[in-house]
Parts: structure tokens; C-alpha cells; sequence
């Protein structure tokens, strides 16, 4: 086979070329840290490390909205936090204005601090996070949920929704509560019944639930009511009469004493004497507790009843509401019983808000656990997921240091055989 000078200098530049070719790519890949600089290099490991690198950004994604849940948590269980020591305070404010040293004039005074702790109130259900959104707006964030008319009635503007984020694989949480569950949706003792005075009541009689979630009272059809009467001796006794259809004022019965059914109204020696403070069951696992002095009617049979307390399905009570009611009872009644009445009520509505500001803040820690469990997961996850990576992707310096110096080597040796081949001429020893 004949080789021509021109065959030994083009496969002489060919074999320089390669080795300048693979001096470069190592130094490319010293110098960014990469195995793989072309998908091409490698098809399979560029395929993986794609796969990693969406992963990682995934779980890197889930961390930065665990970030913004646990700000909008926070931010939402101090603001019920704060709403709980404004009820407080005007739980006290009941407590003090129910004392009978109080006239109708320091009774307007304390009117006056519980309406600056009712505006301050409606204040706090609109706190805004720090991208301008309101807490307790359910999804309707841009919009300011509860508005104060010119009556001082609250109306609530948000919807019943909550806002839900993805804190991982298949994991959604819920960043804040609806205004309408935080403030408006306030049940009696969440009962199924609850138990009321009449407005006409004089007494000071005051009722409250004793048991919850009764399954054979039907909220919607069910309702009782619980009548006085003194008998000779002067000992107060009640009766109870039960109704099976709201909607019917002929459709009561008598359940207690037993012995006073047919539609006839009990003798008041056969009912039951009553004491304050007692329990009272009106039919079987529905109880009430009476405190207080009601007034009696004549006889269970009177066209005036007398003091009267009903029990029905439980219906909710916005705390602003309750809070209202207690003002217009200051500055409207501001003695007699009718007013005992109001502020006694009102206490113990005040105590089912301050009840239901704590179950949402439970409700609001528990999620906020809820983010410390899964951001420590998902950042184990992202340990594991970047090691993964860095196997397909990082590097060895030491390997790659020693190549380079190979490579090098190699070019040093391809260009000096090269220098001497192109001397080879027979000119030469001519």
C-alpha cells in the first residue's frame, strides 16, 4: 500500500483535531460540573436527569406553598386569637354591666366600650394578608367579606369556600376559613336543639343545652315547651308539652307528667317540683338545665302562660349578632328583668363564640402541624431526589482532572510525531 504525503498530513491534522476536540469537551465539563453537556453524549442519563431535575423543581414548588400556607395560617389563627380577647373583654363588660349595682347611666358607659369592641370585631373578620387578601373572604379573596350598615347589622360577603393548596403528592391543605364558619356560623352548644326563653318572659329563668347531637329530635318538626305554675304550698312546678309539627298550633301534647296526656293539661300537684339549677328532661336524652326564677302562670291551663321556655332545632348566631343584641339590651332596656334576661343570654352567647373561636384556631393549628409533617417530608424527599441527581449529573473532578491531563498528553505526543513525520521528504537525502 502506498502512502502519500498528503494521506500522513491529513490523517496527522485529523488525529490532532480529535484530541483538541476531547481536550475541549473536558474542559467544558471541568468547568461546569457536568458529566453530560449534549443530550446526545449520553441519551439514557440526560433522559433521567430530566426526569430528576422536574421532580426536584416539583417538591421545591410544594415547599415554597407550604411557605405561603404557613403565612396565611398564621396570619388567620393571631387574628382569632385577637377576636377571642375582644370577646373576652365583653364577656367581662356583661358580667359587670349584670351586676345590680349598675344604673341605666353606667350601663350606656359600658354600651360604649362593648360598640368600640364590636367595630374592632368587624375589623379583625376583615384582616388582609400581605398580597391584599382577606383571611376570612372564603375563595372570594378580592372582596371585603363583611360590610357594617348603617344599622350596625353585619352582612357577610364572602361565600362558605376555602381556598385549598398542594403541599405534595396528592396533598391538599386548606389555608384559611371561611368568615361565614369563623364568625357567623355560630351553633348553641353545636346541639341539635337549643333552648330559649320567651321575650316575654319577666323571671330571670335562663335555659341551656345539656346534651348534644340527640338523634330522635328532628330539628325541623320537633319542638318543646316548658311552663310554670305554684301550687298551694307555693312550690314552683313545670310541665312540658311537645309538638310534633311546628307548622300546627293545635298539635301539642303534654310529655310531662305523663299522667296529664289527652290533651289535658296537668294538675299542678301531679308536675314536677322545680329547683334551680336542676336538669330537666323533657323526653327521652333530651335535657335542659333551668336557672333563675321564672315566673308562673295561674294554673298550666291559664290563658296567660306565664314564663315560658322553648326548646327547637339549633339555628345558627353570628357572634356579631350576639354582640349587638347585648348593645341594643344596654342602651335600650338597661334594668328589669327583661334586661337580666338579655345580659344572661348573652353571656352564654358570648361563651359559644369564644367556644367557637377556639375549635377554628385548634382547627387552624392542626393544619399548620399538618405543614410541619409534610415540609419535613418533602424536604427529605428533595435530599434524596438531588443525590439521585447529582449521580446522573455532577462531575468527578478527580476522574475528570486525570483525563484532561491524559488527553493532554496525548495531543502534546500527536502534534511533536507530526512535526517530525512532515520533515520525511526523500528531497531531503537527495
Amino acid at each position: 500500500m502506498r502512502v502519500s504525503t498528503s494521506h500522513m498530513q491529513n490523517t496527522g491534522v485529523q488525529n490532532m483535531t480529535g484530541q483538541q476536540q476531547g481536550i475541549t469537551d473536558t474542559q467544558t465539563q471541568l468547568a461546569s460540573g457536568r458529566k453530560v453537556l449534549r443530550p446526545s453524549d449520553d441519551p439514557p442519563r440526560a433522559a433521567r436527569s430530566l426526569d430528576l431535575e422536574r421532580a426536584v423543581q416539583s417538591v421545591e414548588r410544594f415547599n415554597r406553598n407550604v411557605d405561603m400556607a404557613r403565612t396565611r395560617l398564621n396570619l388567620s389563627e393571631a387574628t382569632m386569637d385577637q377576636a377571642g380577647d375582644q370577646l373576652q373583654r365583653i364577656r367581662e363588660l356583661a358580667v359587670q354591666a349584670a351586676n345590680d349595682s349598675q344604673d341605666r347611666r353606667t350601663r350606656s358607659y359600658i354600651a360604649s366600650e362593648v360598640r368600640e369592641r364590636y367595630q374592632q370585631l368587624v375589623q379583625l373578620a376583615n384582616s388582609q394578608d400581605g398580597n391584599g387578601e382577606y383571611l376570612f373572604a372564603g375563595a372570594k379573596t378580592r372582596t371585603r367579606p363583611f360590610s357594617l350598615g348603617p344599622d350596625e347589622k353585619v352582612t357577610y360577603l364572602g361565600d362558605q369556600n376555602q381556598r385549598q393548596v398542594r403541599i405534595g403528592p396528592g396533598r391538599q391543605i386548606a389555608v384559611d376559613n371561611s368568615g361565614f364558619d369563623a364568625f357567623m356560623k355560630v351553633y348553641h352548644g353545636n346541639a341539635q336543639y337549643d333552648a330559649r326563653e320567651h321575650p316575654d318572659n319577666t323571671g330571670t329563668g335562663v335555659a341551656t343545652v345539656v346534651d348534644r347531637g340527640v338523634q330522635r329530635f328532628d330539628p325541623h318538626i320537633d319542638e318543646y315547651r316548658v311552663r310554670f305554675a305554684e301550687d298551694d304550698q307555693g312550690s314552683l312546678r313545670y310541665a312540658v308539652e311537645r309538638s310534633h309539627d311546628i307548622t300546627d298550633p293545635a298539635a301539642w301534647e303534654w310529655v310531662v307528667p305523663a299522667e296529664g296526656g289527652n290533651g289535658q293539661p296537668p294538675a299542678i300537684e301531679d308536675a314536677p317540683i322545680y329547683e334551680q339549677g336542676a336538669t330537666i328532661e323533657l323526653d327521652e336524652g333530651i335535657r335542659i338545665v333551668l336557672d333563675g326564677e321564672p315566673d308562673p302562670a295561674a294554673d298550666f291551663a291559664a290563658a296567660d302562660p306565664g314564663d315560658t321556655f322553648h326548646v327547637r332545632g339549633s339555628r345558627p348566631q353570628s357572634i356579631f349578632d350576639t354582640v349587638k343584641q347585648f348593645i341594643d339590651a344596654l342602651e335600650e332596656d338597661g334594668e328589669g328583668p327583661g334586661f337580666r334576661n338579655a345580659v344572661n343570654r348573652a353571656i352564654g352567647d358570648i361563651d359559644l363564640g369564644l367556644e367557637n373561636t377556639f375549635r377554628v384556631r385548634a382547627e387552624l393549628g392542626a393544619r399548620q402541624s399538618t405543614l410541619d409533617t409534610e415540609e419535613a417530608g418533602n424536604r427529605a424527599a428533595l435530599v434524596d431526589l438531588q443525590e439521585a441527581l447529582s449521580r446522573e449529573q455532577d462531575l468527578d473532578y478527580a476522574e475528570a482532572t486525570g483525563r484532561f491531563n491524559q488527553e493532554l498528553t496525548g495531543l502534546q505526543a500527536a502534534q511533536m510525531s507530526f512535526s517530525r513525520i512532515q520533515d520525511l521528504s526523500l528531497f531531503n537525502y537527495i
